[in-house]
């Protein structure tokens, strides 16, 4: 630019000689003049400004410098924070891992456990029935042997004779025949030992 403005000045200047009329001098020469005022305008115009540009650029390098530390620094703690929640994820699922897995051990433990409840449960419930039967038959047999007591304590000389007498033998028949009775009642109340 600086360049571009002297070569007009200096054809301005050039014209301004080659022109014959005095007159036309003057105003060639005030016209150059003024041109050169304004170069010198601009020219201190642009050297303020950069001066006002270096200033602002000195400040922009600190800045950026002051920045670049900063992003140097954060890249840095972001690295080592990455690595240690990597680490905490790589050990959470560690632990996920462990605790499913204790998870699943439980559950068929506590399903062995539950199969065996039900069938502690059946073998308890067939027990208790067969102890009721036992009690039940306990009772009926209780019952019987007292009948078989009453009916020897009640017989007397009679039922004595007549169980002895040689001819009619009716007396040892009905006192057999009571005898089956009881042993078919006994032997249907008999609970088979394998509880």
């Amino acid at each position: 630019m600086k360049k571009t403005l002297v070569f007009l000045v200096l054809i301005n200047i050039i014209i301004l000689l080659g022109m014959s009329s005095a007159q036309a001098n003057k105003d060639a020469l005030a016209r150059a003049q003024y041109m050169i005022r304004q170069i010198n305008a601009e020219l201190n115009q642009m050297k303020a400004s950069n001066v006002q540009i270096k200033l602002e650029k000195q400040e922009v390098d600190k800045e950026y410098k002051k920045l670049k530390k900063k992003y140097n620094k954060l890249t840095k703690n972001s690295d080592s924070k990455s690595k240690k929640l990597s680490s905490k994820i790589d050990n959470i699922k560690q632990r996920y891992i462990q605790e499913r897995d204790a998870h699943l051990e439980t559950k068929k433990i506590l399903n062995e456990v539950t199969k065996d409840k039900n069938s502690l449960s059946d073998l308890s419930g067939r027990k208790t029935d067969k102890i009721n039967l036992c009690v039940a038959s306990n009772k009926k047999l209780y019952s019987i042997n007292k009948q078989i007591l009453l009916r020897y304590e009640d017989k007397g000389v009679w039922d004595s004779l007549t169980q002895a007498e040689p001819f009619s033998r009716l007396s040892q028949v009905e006192i057999e025949n009571l005898v089956d009775d009881y042993q078919y009642q006994i032997e249907d109340l008999k609970i088979d030992s394998n509880l």
